[in-house]
């Protein structure tokens, strides 16, 4: 089972790179893998509670994996942040001048 996760999650870490090529950077990696565990575990969790229900049979109290897949969803908000992939950060990315590292190494003798 693990090592059919570690393949979703390369999977995963692949198609990010093609689909957002500024991620195709070992800086990212850490943080890329964790967006990534975090998304395959909250998709997961998400089911679990869609098919079982937010409030167990019998119960009249939420299940504690509700809060469990809160707060997964808010991490990965969070990593998505640092990962360029909101769409604030992405309009700010947009904004900003691309920078010619080819002229800026010539102008400084580099």
């Amino acid at each position: 089972m693990a090592r059919k996760r570690d393949q979703r999650i390369r999977r995963y870490v692949s198609r990010l790179k093609v689909l957002c090529p500024w991620l195709d950077n070992p800086a990212f990696a850490a943080t890329l893998r964790a967006f990534a565990e975090v998304n395959i575990l909250l998709e997961a969790g998400y089911a679990f509670l869609r098919e079982q229900g937010v409030v167990g049979a019998g119960q009249s109290e939420i299940r504690s994996s509700y809060d469990a897949v809160r707060r997964m969803a808010d991490s990965s908000a969070r990593l998505a942040g640092q990962l360029g992939l909101t769409p604030s950060t992405l309009r700010q990315m947009s904004r900003e001048k691309p920078i010619d590292l080819a002229a800026s190494f010539a102008e400084h003798g580099g």
